[in-house]
């Protein structure tokens, strides 16, 4: 059963191994903060199996600290049911991290442009899962079985190419979203790489090897 912790701005008390209640504290520094325990033990999971600390870069926001970075009014964050996080060494890159916390949390969302590279998690008790690769835009794979979409050479969709961005990051690739000629050639050379069938069509494997998740 999920249990909310109510706590002071700057209470370093531990939750679990790795991390402290105040890395979930609003950042403007209000007084009265809470984040749930369920969210931090799904967070240490990932960190003790995969041996790679995790940086909370959003935890709780009150209303008026959420109003003022441009989350929805209905945002998890509010509850203190959500995190946005990443993995400072650069172990675990966004794709890899959310197709992790895919498996254990309710809400998981990807952004990966300009200098964000981050995971939203949160524990709702619904799948709602995301790709962001533009400020403020959403790309929804909820009602996908992987929260990564499968594409391939001509995929052309709003949320088919979002995940093409993010492909081409991982692949050291020039990002515009356009599955061509040379994402294709180098995906089918990550294939051969992975002992993985050569097709050129990015599947749920093969988004796991070339994202470092295998």
């Amino acid at each position: 059963m999920s249990t909310l912790i109510t706590f002071k701005a700057g209470d370093k008390t531990p939750i679990t191994k790795n991390f402290t209640r105040n890395e979930f504290q609003c950042s403007c520094g209000c007084s009265a903060q809470i984040v749930d325990e369920m969210l931090v033990q799904k967070l240490q999971t990932i960190r003790t199996v995969y041996d790679t600390p995790l940086r909370i870069t959003s935890g709780y926001r009150c209303v008026k600290h959420n109003a003022a970075v441009g989350g929805a009014k209905s945002s998890k964050h509010l509850y203190g049911i959500a995190a946005d996080v990443k993995d400072p060494t650069g172990k675990l890159n966004p794709v890899a991290l959310a197709i992790l916390a895919s498996n254990t949390f309710g809400g998981v969302g990807v952004y990966w442009y300009g200098t964000a590279a981050f995971v939203h998690v949160d524990v709702r008790k619904t799948k709602a899962t995301w790709l962001c690769t533009q400020k403020g835009v959403y790309n929804y794979t909820s009602h996908h079985t992987f929260i990564m979409p499968t594409v391939r050479r001509g995929s052309s969709t709003q949320t088919e190419k979002s995940a093409i961005k993010m492909l081409q990051r991982l692949l050291g690739l020039p990002v515009d979203g356009i599955f061509g000629k040379n994402t294709e050639n180098t995906v089918r050379a990550a294939q051969k790489a992975h002992n993985l069938a050569v097709d050129g069509i990015v599947g749920k494997n093969t988004w796991c090897a070339i994202a470092g998740v295998e």
